[in-house]
């Protein structure tokens, strides 16, 4: 059902909707898919209002950020160790992510990232109604991607964990 949730969304942003239709169309001109993930989703099929704008790139996300700034102005703040970066404008802040594998040394500690796919960074998160994605790559704007089962859940009103390590990588 590709576009199915981009009106939603973009009602759901308002002027913010734009940022994420750039994200998505820079990411796209530079061959990477993105996605907008986690509770972003969670919440506008909850119908509540989308604050958080968390997008996943399949591709260097601080790379999409830098090509942001020059093209629509604002600032970024990269953390090349964990493949993020924050998109900051006059419209507000995204943060931007190089989908990626992480793993801890020990409970706590800081992750080590591994550039990974859209598919894979989803099933590394805490919970099924986290590990949503919706497509901002502009042929599939809108398409809700949810291999994990979490809008079940939340129609459910289940909070399910994703996987056994959830609360040891991020307790």
């Amino acid at each position: 059902m590709a576009q199915g949730w981009w009106e939603p969304l973009k009602a759901s942003l308002g002027d913010r909707s734009l940022l994420v239709e750039q994200v998505g169309t820079t990411a796209g001109g530079l061959g990477w898919k993105s996605a907008l993930v986690g509770g972003g989703v969670r919440d506008l099929l909850l119908g509540r209002e989308v604050a958080d704008l968390d997008i996943v790139v399949e591709g260097d996300a601080q790379a999409v950020a830098k090509a942001l700034v020059v093209e629509f102005g604002g600032t970024v703040l990269c953390h090349a160790p964990f493949g993020t970066a924050t998109w900051e404008t006059d419209q507000g802040a995204v943060d931007l992510t190089t989908a990626r594998t992480e793993t801890y040394a020990h409970p706590g500690a800081l992750p080590d990232v591994t550039p990974s796919t859209l598919a894979l960074d989803l099933a590394r998160r805490d919970f099924t109604i986290n590990a949503m994605a919706l497509s901002l790559f502009p042929e599939e704007r809108g398409q809700l991607l949810d291999i994990h089962g979490g809008v079940t859940d939340l129609e459910s009103k289940v909070l399910r964990v994703l996987h056994p390590k959830s609360f040891y990588d991020d307790p």
